[in-house]
């Protein structure tokens, strides 16, 4: 069972302890006792591409960078040898510091990563601060397909995948390494993750976030950062279910195999077979769905 935030506070990590992602709220247990707990922070992030807002997320602040290089590789922006000239975050103002973007009742700092591209023509990007902080955002909690304006948007171009072979038990281990590093899901139980694997089982990076795409957007654009793409030996592993916009994350990436905790849907097995990907759900010890054509 989860402990509440009391109860963690004292042997926290530092680094998780101030993580940005957490935030200490009170809550009543039983309807009567007053205490303290932690929820995993849901905050908007736009995304600048070249000076022009481009896309707004909700996300688990921390990584930010890194979400917005992963996403821009998934759109396929980054493709074809385009690369990233400057990127840079810009945080926004907070209710003290002259007027919080808004959802409804909840003030936000309005923050942004701005991304500008090799070979760009366009103006270099705003000052920092220059945002109009009385604009609202409106977003939902992001979906995978956010900012979309048609159906035809969904299609994209994939690389080819060379498929990987590796036992089934690997693949049904895989989400115990993964669960062990969650430590924001440790103190919260209310948020995803992603995890990059070797082919041997190593674990080489995980990100959390409130929204399933974000963790995955945020764990490939670790890799963007450092130039080590495409991910063509390398395993996915996601905490959730495996839907198609996960599985075509991947699949921008060269990403061979994927594995999820949950369900696979119908178009993600469909996308993962077609493209030649490894595709196991449903994955834990002794137990697991490996999705043939």
């Amino acid at each position: 069972m989860r402990r509440s935030a009391r109860d963690y506070d004292p042997r926290m990590p530092p680094d998780v302890a101030h993580s940005p992602g957490l935030r200490s709220v009170a809550v009543r247990r039983r309807g009567e006792v007053l205490e303290q707990d932690l929820v995993v922070v849901e905050e908007p992030l736009e995304i600048w591409l070249d000076a022009k807002p481009l896309v707004v997320t909700m996300r688990t602040p921390g990584d930010d960078e890194e979400l917005a290089a992963g996403f821009l590789h998934a759109e396929g922006v980054l493709g074809d040898g385009t690369g990233i000239a400057s990127l840079r975050t810009v945080a926004g103002e907070r209710a003290n510091g002259g007027g919080p973007a808004r959802i409804k009742v909840t003030a936000f700092a309005g923050d942004r990563v701005e991304v500008t591209l090799a070979g760009s023509t366009d103006h270099p990007a705003p000052a920092a601060g220059s945002v109009t902080p009385e604009r609202e955002f409106r977003a939902t909690a992001a979906c995978g397909v956010c900012g979309k304006e048609s159906i035809d948007d969904l299609d994209q171009e994939l690389p080819p995948i060379s498929p990987v072979g590796c036992r089934p038990a690997l693949f049904e281990a895989l989400p115990e390494r993964l669960r062990a590093a969650q430590t924001l899901f440790d103190a919260t139980g209310g948020i995803h993750a992603a995890g990059i694997f070797a082919l041997d089982g190593d674990l080489l990076c995980v990100r959390e976030d409130i929204g399933r795409h974000n963790a995955v957007d945020k764990v490939i654009g670790h890799f963007v950062l450092r130039g080590e793409m495409p991910l063509r030996d390398r395993i996915l592993v996601v905490s959730g279910r495996a839907g198609f916009e996960l599985v075509q994350k991947a699949l921008m990436a060269a990403i061979p195999a994927m594995v999820s905790v949950g369900a696979a849907s119908s178009v993600a097995v469909d996308m993962a077979t077609a493209a030649g990907m490894t595709l196991y759900s449903f994955a834990g010890r002794g137990r697991g769905n490996l999705h043939v054509a």
